[in-house]
């Protein structure tokens, strides 16, 4: 007998948090014959985020219907609603945050955006104007926002981040901070790449901390950003050793240079290519590792259909 082939989606919800939305999305679902495979749902404050790893190849609606169905749900609860099906985008689009150094902005130009199939930079957002030459010189978009403001600020990026359908927002060194919100809002879809080997020396100027503080060994850290600053999950990490007899902050500082370019860049190609994701605060370079086991499938299973059933 043929096993009929799942066919996978992802679904997000986001908003205010108040009672009566996972039942409301849960019992959506259900009367919609689509099983939840995983789901990862935290609260931050008073701002909920769920994500859900879904199967719709029973699903009764078409596609476009079944979209318009999950907008209404969403705005009936007062929260954002999406839907990708997997393998429907085959280019993901990136947004760059950058503030002054282009390092690792033009690697990640002529790595991914122009060599890498499933990678595309769809805008360059600075909070400095230093970096629009090179936007312009390779045609990408370069939109300048102040950050003195911060809300104002994170307002202006958001609104980009819909307009251009990201899926990635890359931190090439883009030296802000960002607020909790706006990072719990975007978990899962942030890179950072940080200048030492995390946990050691987060924060500002962390070559100067590692050479005063006579370490032998520098490196770099590429990590998803959550609502703790430099304290994201690990997606991969390099380092080299200092000659304490040459080294200068000046050499060193050039060699992390080199090498915050290549591990970005390394993190974000595994990204585009659907090699990682983060679930319940983890990496998981295998997606299909990252599947919840089989008894809280059933969990989910039995919560849809009591919530159906109220």
């Amino acid at each position: 007998m043929d096993i009929p082939h799942k066919k996978i989606a992802r679904i997000r919800i986001a908003g205010p948090d108040h009672k009566g939305i996972i039942a409301t999305v849960t019992s959506f679902l259900y009367k919609n014959n689509i099983n939840i495979e995983d789901i990862d749902q935290r609260i931050l404050e008073d701002t909920l985020i769920m994500n859900m790893v879904v199967d719709i190849k029973d699903l009764p609606l078409s596609l476009p219907q079944f979209k318009r169905a999950l907008t209404e749900v969403g705005t009936s609860i007062q929260m954002e609603a999406s839907f990708v099906l997997e393998r429907e985008k085959k280019i993901k689009n990136m947004a760059l945050l950058v503030t002054k150094e282009p390092h690792c902005l033009l690697d990640l130009i002529q790595k991914i955006h122009l060599r890498h199939k499933s990678g595309h930079i769809a805008v360059i957002i600075g909070n400095h104007p230093d970096l629009r030459p090179i936007a312009q010189r390779h045609k990408i978009p370069f939109y300048y926002f102040p950050s003195k403001i911060k809300k104002t600020h994170e307002a202006k990026i958001l609104r980009k981040l819909q307009e251009y359908e990201i899926d990635l927002v890359v931190l090439a060194r883009y030296m802000q901070i960002l607020s909790p919100d706006f990072c719990f809002r975007q978990e899962g879809r942030i890179i950072n790449i940080h200048p030492s080997l995390l946990p050691a020396f987060p924060g500002a100027h962390s070559y100067v901390q590692a050479y005063n503080k006579g370490v032998e060994i520098v490196g770099v850290t590429a990590h998803f950003v959550t609502t703790d600053l430099d304290e994201g999950p690990i997606i991969c990490q390099e380092s080299f050793r200092i000659d304490r007899q040459r080294a200068t902050v000046e050499n060193i500082t050039e060699k992390g240079k080199r090498l915050e370019s290549k591990v970005l860049t390394r993190a974000v190609r595994m990204f585009i290519q659907d090699e990682l994701a983060l679930r319940r605060g983890k990496v998981i370079h295998n997606k299909k590792e990252g599947r919840i086991s089989q008894k809280v499938k059933e969990f989910y299973k039995d919560e849809v259909k009591r919530t159906s059933e109220k």
